[in-house]
């Protein structure tokens, strides 16, 4: 029996945009995770929101996602600082302190790429609409 995945317009572009974006953001924590610049997450994000509002989707959504998946690598980084954290002669309260510092840092990490995925998708849906993409047909059946 085959495996079939249903995915929505929305996961589709998503996809398309953060799967060509997370190499780069791979490359770049694996380089020099202290100096990461996100551009690629958000010409992926933009890409998305451009594809999905061709189609009359919600270009914010598809850049929010797009960026999450092309953003995940980012988090690479902290696995540095969670396997030096146990190794450092400190307390136990400030061992666990520190842990709890770095989730929140990746939980900040991933709402920047967030956030950022997301005006990059409206960005990218604006950009179909100047083109002429992404609108509505109105009762009559002509495009305004």
């Amino acid at each position: 029996m085959p495996l079939h995945l249903d995915l929505s317009k929305t996961w589709k572009y998503a996809m398309i945009g953060g799967v060509l974006a997370a190499p780069f953001t791979a490359l770049e924590a694996w380089q020099s995770p202290e100096n990461m610049t996100l551009e690629m997450i958000v010409v992926g994000s933009a890409l998305a929101g451009y594809l999905i509002k061709r189609d009359g989707g919600n270009s914010t959504a598809t850049g929010l996602r797009a960026a999450l998946v092309g953003g995940l690598p980012a988090l690479w980084a902290l696995t540095e600082l969670l396997q030096a954290v146990p190794t450092l002669p400190n307390p136990l309260w400030f061992q666990a302190t520190s842990i709890i510092v770095i989730l929140v840092f990746g939980g900040t990490i991933l709402s920047v790429i967030a956030v950022l995925g997301a005006l990059a998708g409206r960005f990218g849906g604006w950009l179909a609409e100047r083109r002429g993409h992404g609108k509505t047909p109105d009762a009559r059946g002509s495009v305004e």
